[in-house]
């Protein structure tokens, strides 16, 4: 009982079977809708989740096979049933751990907007754009903006800092 749901957590382990869900509906009665739901977007393990089933089987043949020296197939259930829950639990909080030490790489554009950048571009007058570099001090990350000055008369020569007033797609408003 207790190889087969060992073997599949080894066989998750080494080539990284991940449960993931993706819906995408469309409605068409003059509107449009689209929704994606990832599974990492809800930040934990859900509580029957296959590698969660997978260590609960694995804890109960375990106790039941510690159990051997009983007589009574009723302390071989209950045994069980106490090891494959002590198994879940561990799992469960181990998965919890692993969620909670995810990040992302992806940088929203959107966090930069009052921070500082310095321009590497010259930027001109007359509404003309740019480019900045900002470093998100918070996360670390630093990126290059089409920049464009929030006065259109304002100039902005290299090596200056700006400060980032607003982001529209990939261009930055400074000031």
């Amino acid at each position: 009982m207790t190889v087969i749901p060992g073997l599949l957590l080894l066989f998750m382990a080494i080539f990284g079977a991940d449960t993931d869900v993706d819906i995408d509906t469309d409605f068409d009665i003059d509107a449009d809708v689209d929704v994606d739901i990832e599974a990492g977007e809800f930040g934990g393990p859900g509580a029957l989740s296959l590698r969660l089933i997978l260590f609960f089987l694995v804890g109960f043949g375990v106790g039941g096979y510690v159990s051997v020296y009983f007589k009574s197939p009723l302390h071989h259930i209950l045994i069980g049933f106490l090891g494959g829950s002590t198994a879940w639990f561990l799992g469960y909080q181990l998965l919890k751990l692993l969620y909670k030490q995810q990040s992302t790489s992806q940088i929203r554009l959107i966090s930069f907007v009052g921070k500082q950048g310095r321009v590497v571009v010259p930027i001109p007058q007359n509404g003309g754009t740019g480019e900045i570099e900002a470093t998100n001090k918070e996360t670390g990350q630093s990126t290059y903006f089409n920049a464009r000055a929030v006065n259109p008369k304002q100039e902005y020569k290299r090596g200056e800092f700006v400060k980032i007033k607003s982001v529209a797609g990939k261009t930055a408003v400074v000031e």
